[in-house]
């Protein structure tokens, strides 16, 4: 231990001696840890992080498989009798529970507000061992009776946010969706509940169905509705296989059942085959789930790779600085082994030195870090991503990792360089022939150059590809015009709204927002596009008969008000458009829910997919795909394609009906086309809608324009961060290739003086040079160029418009480092074409 104190505190001095050497080689490795702890802050949080309960690994998440016959409210779903079903009936579960994510009106204190809420089973917070900073949990007791627990929980984020903390909260009556709830407890510190991406602000009762969720009112009954996520604990000694395996004669016997219900008396026999063949799954569930995760997991470790590889171009500098150094020192290595030190205790002191400018370099880069993932989340996320709760503060994973990382740098690349300099031949070292005895470094230098070079080009290939494909997905365009043109979200249902009322009230809301000086037009739609939101249905298509039992058609839907295409700027292309007279609906099946509007609108893909050139207006369309489906909506128009979910999916085939021919109503996007800057009639339209109803919360209002940078937040985020690091990485390998050829010059100082002193001339001196730099750029290349190509190919999917060996990004790549690379080594060269004969001569 002494020694090692010893060493740290000789490490110090030394270091503090040479403030230029120290102070360029922690700023390289800063760069380089700093770069991967702030992307692995991101990485951890979103993709590696498990849920913060008790023992989350016994966790399970049951997901139905196969084709289902009903509808589907979300992913890994389920209908709420069959979770019932197998909360009673199974024997590898501890405990089950389920939930479901919505948004709600909250209204406290005549302040009314959209917030995210949680719909939960009496057992979520026991099962997940989850306790409450204030009050009590929702227990079994209240979600035995529908309707029959109106009762509410805090998240502690939104207790203090809201209600400043205040304890005297508990038992006070908050409004939501216009029915009085009681809040019973506040959720303990920590607990933003399961599903990363969705932080909820309230807990209610699932059984609270009726007034949370505004659909169907037999959510609770109906099994041909999925929409509650299940999750179990597994017992001690159960794994998911087992349980799988377990659950599914239970499963089978329960479609068994179904397919005798009343519901499926219209199925089509292949129908009911397929639902039959359906089965349960048994996912992990120590992480929750999110829609977020699969999407930012392959940007995340494709970025988490890029900064691997820039940490690497870090060291081979590192690793350069220290052979360099210990060119220098050669002569006091050699006096220490002369008077007997060993060689164990010198490497083992320069180790130390390396371990201490790892550490510098590991905090340094820890403090940019933190800063780096502010300015990330500052960038990338959407101001309305509140969802997404990431913290860009290092916890002691974060402190673990850079830790890490900080030990192998500095042993790893460390090591080399002391070994190397621990070997010199102690007799010419001692008579000042350093020079002759350590030209061996020079060798590994460049081979370390060479590596830097090609890891430089993958990463400027890669940021090349990024860049084109935004710059491809950019220059897309949804289909229209998205100048001047903003949209927001309001749900009067969320009010107490009845769909009727609703339809009185929409209708209130176009002509006041058309009264406004400045705007041009206003158009209603249900599903907000280029928001990766989707509404799709299985239709009957007058007159087209599939080829198979499922290519029946299954369009993309949206609910939709007289004047949306206009205000989007869209042309009917055939056909009309829709008119406040749409407004007629026929009863076409048993349930309440069930009507259908009698006007339908398609776009051009639909057309060309399933007429066949024909002309589709006046032929019909029929919600469902059973055989005798009533085709009661006639196809009145055809529209220009455009996007729906994002700017990178094909247009699909797309169907719209009139929201005033719809018997259910509910939350709709507002899209208002001005004359002029539409920031500045914001304020009015929030004000027009609170003269209307000021109890009516208006949401995510933005900007076409905005909307559509939102929607390539990823791409962005990628390209960008790809374009950095890139050019951080050539930065590090030039300075590396100048401090090799900067080395080389210092070594053959004699030889150049000589090769002057007999006549050479300027030039020739700097081509002796620069052709050395030439071939170390070229081997590079020849090694970066392949690598790049193989590599590439792992992130296809993230690229748009263009191959992983596209020819342009490959040549720009490759020039434009070779430039930068000669550039480094002509500085050296030219410098050795000026050097006085006289004194090179008499150099050592």
């Amino acid at each position: 231990m002494g020694d090692i104190v010893r060493d740290v505190r000789y490490a110090v001095r030394v270091l503090a001696k040479n403030p230029m050497f120290t102070s360029v080689a922690v700023l390289t490795l800063a760069l380089g840890i700093g770069a991967n702890t702030a992307i692995f802050t991101l990485l951890d949080q979103v993709l590696l992080r498990l849920l913060p309960v008790k023992e989350p690994q016994q966790l399970v998440l049951l997901t139905m498989r196969g084709r289902h016959y009903g509808n589907n409210w979300g992913g890994n779903a389920i209908s709420y009798p069959m979770y019932r079903d197998f909360q009673d009936h199974n024997e590898i579960f501890s405990g089950m529970f389920c939930r479901f994510p919505t948004r709600v009106s909250l209204t406290f204190g005549g302040q009314a507000e959209r917030v995210e809420a949680e719909m939960v089973s009496g057992t979520y917070f026991s099962i997940l061992g989850v306790t409450t900073a204030l009050g009590r949990t929702i227990a079994p007791e209240d979600d035995r009776i529908p309707d029959g627990a109106p009762v509410v929980m805090l998240s502690f984020n939104y207790w203090k946010q809201r209600f400043a903390g205040d304890p005297a909260i508990l038992g006070k009556t908050l409004t939501v969706n216009k029915y009085p709830m009681t809040v019973i407890g506040v959720a303990q510190a920590g607990f933003d509940g399961v599903e990363l991406g969705f932080s909820p602000k309230i807990f209610v009762p699932v059984t609270m169905q009726h007034q949370v969720v505004i659909g169907p009112r037999d959510m609770l009954k109906d099994r041909r509705s999925r929409w509650v996520n299940a999750f179990g604990r597994l017992k001690p000694g159960v794994t998911g296989a087992q349980a799988k395996a377990s659950l599914q004669p239970f499963m089978h016997s329960m479609l068994e059942l179904e397919v005798r219900e009343a519901a499926f008396a219209h199925a089509s026999a292949y129908d009911r085959e397929q639902f039959l063949k359906c089965s349960i799954d048994v996912l992990p569930g120590s992480q929750g789930r999110s829609y977020i995760r699969p999407e930012l997991s392959t940007p995340l470790w494709v970025l988490m790779a890029i900064t691997g590889v820039v940490l690497l171009i870090a060291c081979a500098n590192l690793a350069n600085l220290l052979l360099a150094r210990a060119t220098n020192r050669q002569k006091e290595i050699a006096v220490r082994l002369a008077v007997g030190a060993s060689r164990g205790r010198i490497v083992s002191q320069l180790l130390i030195e390396s371990l201490c400018l790892s550490a510098l370099g590991g905090l340094t880069g820890l403090a940019l870090a933190f800063w780096a993932d502010k300015a990330l989340m500052a960038v990338y996320l959407p101001v309305d991503s509140g969802g997404l709760k990431i913290s860009s503060a290092p916890d002691l994973r974060i402190l673990a990792f850079t830790l890490a990382v900080t030990i192998v740098t500095g042993l790893v690349f460390g090591l080399v360089p002391a070994l190397k300099a621990t070997k010199p031949d102690i007799g010419k070292t001692l008579k000042d022939q350093a020079g002759a005895v350590v030209g061996g470094h020079s060798g590994l230098r460049k081979t370390l150059v060479v590596a830097q070079v090609a890891l430089s080009l993958l990463l400027l290939i890669g940021a090349g590809l990024f860049l084109r494909s935004l710059e491809n997905l950019s220059s897309l365009g949804p289909g229209f015009p998205a100048e001047r043109l903003v949209g927001f979200n309001i749900d009067p249902s969320l009010g107490g709204y009845t769909p009727d009322r609703s339809k009185i009230f929409y209708q209130q809301l176009t002509d006041s927002l058309s009264s406004i000086s400045g705007v041009q037009s206003v158009g209603l739609a249900a599903v907000r596009i280029l928001e990766n939101d989707e509404w799709d249905s299985g239709m009957t298509v007058e007159g087209y008969t599939p080829a198979k039992a499922d290519d029946h058609a299954q369009p993309y839907m949206n609910q939709i008000g007289p004047n949306y295409f206009a205000t989007l700027d869209v042309p009917v292309v055939q056909g009309r458009d829709f008119t406040p007279n749409d407004n007629r609906e026929v009863k076409n099946g048993p349930k309440p829910d069930d009507w259908t509007p009698t006007a339908v609108m398609i776009n051009q893909s639909f057309a060309r997919r399933y007429f066949s050139g024909q002309n589709p207006v006046g032929r019909h369309l029929g919600f469902g795909t059973d055989p005798g489906t009533h085709t009661d909506m006639e196809i009145i128009g055809v529209v220009k394609d455009i996007k729906y979910t994002n700017l990178r999916d094909d247009i699909p085939p797309q169907a719209f009906i009139p929201y005033l021919g719809s018997h259910f109503l509910a939350s709709m996007t507002v899209y208002v086309r001005t004359k002029s800057d539409p920031s500045q009639l914001m304020p009015l339209v929030r004000a027009k809608i609170r003269e209307l109803d000021p109890n009516l919360p208006v949401y995510d209002m933005r900007t076409m324009p905005v909307q559509i940078s939102n929607s390539l937040t990823t791409e962005r985020m990628i390209a960008s961060l790809a374009t950095v690091f890139g050019f951080l990485a050539t930065l590090l390998a030039a300075i590396g290739l100048y401090g090799v050829m900067a080395y080389t010059v210092s070594q053959r100082k004699r030889e150049i003086g000589i090769r002057m002193a007999l006549g050479a001339e300027p030039g020739e001196v700097i081509w002796m040079v620069m052709r050395d730099v030439m071939w170390l750029v070229a081997i590079g290349v020849a090694v970066g160029v392949p690598a790049s190509l193989a590599l590439m190919r792992a992130v296809q999917s993230q690229l748009y418009g263009l191959s992983t060996h596209d020819p342009l990004t490959l040549a720009l790549a490759t020039v434009g480092l070779a430039l930068i690379a000669l550039a480094a080594g002509y500085l050296p060269a030219l410098r050795a074409s000026r050097l006085d004969p006289m004194t090179a001569l008499r150099y050592e």
